[in-house]
C-alpha cells in the first residue's frame, strides 16, 4: 500500500485507488471494508475507484466472488454515507462491468487525474 498526502490546506477528501483483482487477491476486499469504515466516521469524504481487474467487484460475476458479501455490504455502506465508488474498467474487465454501473460511476482518466490531485490523501492498493 502506497500513502501519498497533499498538503495541509487540501479538502479532507481521501481517494482509495484499487487496481488488483478481486478473483486472486483479498486485499481488494479489505481495500473496500477499510474505505467503508472510515466513511462511517463522517470526518473525511471518500471515494473509491475501482480500475481495470478491480472492476469485476461490480461486474456481473461480483456474485461469485470469494469475498461477494464483503463487495455488496462494503461498496453499499460507502456510497450510503455519501461517499462515491468509481470504476474504470480495462479492455478485458469492460465485459464484465455491468452497463449501468459504467454509465452511473464510470470515470475517465481526465477525472481521475482531477480527483487524485483535489484529494488530501490517496491510497493504493
Amino acid at each position: 500500500m502506497e500513502i501519498h498526502t497533499a498538503s495541509p490546506k487540501s479538502q479532507r477528501r481521501i481517494l482509495v485507488v484499487v487496481d488488483s483483482d478481486p478473483r486472486i487477491n483479498p486485499r481488494v476486499a479489505e481495500a473496500v471494508r477499510m474505505a467503508g469504515g472510515v466513511g462511517v466516521w463522517d470526518q473525511v469524504s471518500v471515494h473509491v475507484v475501482l480500475r481495470g481487474p478491480a472492476t469485476r467487484a461490480l461486474g456481473e460475476q461480483a456474485a461469485s466472488l470469494p469475498e461477494a458479501r464483503m463487495f455488496k455490504q462494503f461498496i453499499g455502506m460507502i456510497r450510503e454515507n455519501g461517499g462515491q465508488v468509481s470504476v474504470m474498467p480495462d479492455a478485458e474487465s469492460m465485459e464484465d462491468i455491468r452497463p449501468e454501473e459504467l454509465l452511473e460511476n464510470g470515470m475517465k482518466p481526465e477525472a481521475f487525474a482531477a480527483l487524485t490531485a483535489e484529494c488530501a490523501s490517496v491510497l493504493r492498493f
